[in-house]
């Protein structure tokens, strides 16, 4: 790939690519993202909005700008208000998983999943705090129970989700089989693309990783990681001017990257 196709990168929205991820999770099923938290402060109630739904999206938004103290905050107010209310719960797991509190993220999740036990990303979240602790069995469990869900809007990420807990629990065959169902679901999700395009180089198949890298390119930001891997692809392509100028490319936007290092 032509060291040229790689898109400068977007403005990050989260305070690591993790929790930019969880960001788009939250806005997907809270209201009140586009705002900023001191907008949500001053938001009026809606007809049909609770006190506890206010406080769920002043976390939302908090935790959007990387002002996690203030977004628990807002999530336990959520609660004192309405310990019933399951989105309470959810954006709470969510933000103690972001503080390191597995402990508590995996009972908040839990309790959101109980409350609201047909949620789509209640599950996925849930799934994915699962497969970190290396509980693989039950991670998948929750990843198929979303996916079940006809009215699932963004299958795509519980699948990518599912193929990175396979991966980890060492069976490539079917985390490859997940991508491809994200795929098929989204051509262009970008996290797919690019687990694709590193799948490829892994065994070998510059190629077809190139390929899979230049459709990232289109649909995705331009990483650190997504750098270094097109310059490692370039490299064993055998094209040193176009390895050199990625090489280039990376240290020009990244200087402080640690991909630098694997150059």
């Amino acid at each position: 790939m032509a060291a040229r196709s790689m898109r400068p990168p977007r403005a990050s929205t989260g305070p690591s690519a993790r929790a930019s991820l969880a960001v788009a999770l939250l806005c997907a099923l809270l209201a009140g993202c586009a705002n900023t938290p001191q907008q949500q402060e001053m938001a009026e109630l809606a007809p049909k909005e609770s006190p506890a739904d206010l406080y769920v999206n002043m976390a939302a938004a908090y935790y959007q700008s990387g002002k996690l103290d203030i977004a628990l905050e807002r999530g336990l107010r959520a609660l004192r208000e309405d310990r019933k209310n399951p989105k309470a719960h959810y954006v709470l797991g969510i933000v103690y998983q972001a503080l390191g509190k597995t402990t508590e993220a995996a009972q908040s999740l839990a309790e959101a999943v109980r409350l609201d036990p047909d949620n789509p990303d209640f599950h996925n979240a849930r799934g994915s705090l699962l497969c970190l602790q290396q509980r693989y069995g039950e991670a998948l469990a929750e990843f198929q129970q979303a996916l079940q869900n006809p009215l699932y809007k963004t299958p795509e990420v519980a699948l990518v989700n599912a193929a990175d807990c396979t991966r980890r629990a060492g069976d490539a065959t079917a985390s490859e089989r997940y991508l491809r169902e994200a795929l098929s679901r989204n051509a262009q999700y970008a996290p797919a693309l690019m687990a694709m395009a590193r799948l490829n180089y892994q065994r070998g198949a510059y190629l077809d990783a190139r390929g899979y890298l230049a459709r990232y390119s289109r649909s995705g930001p331009a990483t650190p990681e997504a750098l270094l891997l097109a310059y490692r692809i370039e490299t064993a392509l055998g094209n040193r001017n176009d390895a050199k100028a990625l090489a280039r490319q990376l240290r020009q936007r990244f200087p402080d990257s640690p991909q630098i290092m694997q150059l």
